[in-house]
C-alpha cells in the first residue's frame, strides 16, 4: 500500500466523529483503550488510524501527516477538534497527490 492510500485509509477510518478517540490509539465498543489493530477496535485516534494500514513514525504516511500538525500527532489529536484532525489528513493527502 502506498502513501497515498495509508492517509485516504485511514481518514476514513477517522471519518465519522464515533470512529475517533483521543487519549488512546484505539478503544474498544465498551470505551477501553485496545491495540489498534484488535480486532476490538471501533475508533482510532490520528496515529491510531496509520497503524491500521501499517504505517508507524517511520512511514512517510506519518510524516506527512506530522508536517501537516506541526508536531507531535498525539499531542494534535489530543487538543483539537475532530474537524480539525480531518483537516490535517486533507491537507496531507493533497500535499501527497501534489507530489506524485
Amino acid at each position: 500500500m502506498n502513501t497515498l492510500d495509508v492517509l485516504v485509509k485511514a481518514r476514513e477510518l477517522v471519518s465519522a466523529p464515533e470512529r475517533w478517540t483521543q487519549r488512546s490509539f484505539a478503544r474498544s465498543s465498551l470505551g477501553n483503550t485496545v491495540k489498534a489493530t484488535s480486532r476490538h477496535a471501533v475508533c482510532w485516534c490520528t496515529f491510531g488510524a496509520l497503524q491500521v494500514f501499517g504505517a508507524g513514525v517511520e512511514s512517510r504516511a506519518y510524516r506527512m501527516l506530522r508536517s501537516e500538525v506541526g508536531g507531535f500527532l498525539g499531542k494534535f489529536n489530543d487538543t483539537h477538534t475532530h474537524a480539525e484532525v480531518l483537516a490535517a489528513f486533507d491537507a496531507a493527502i493533497e500535499a501527497e497527490r501534489a507530489a506524485l
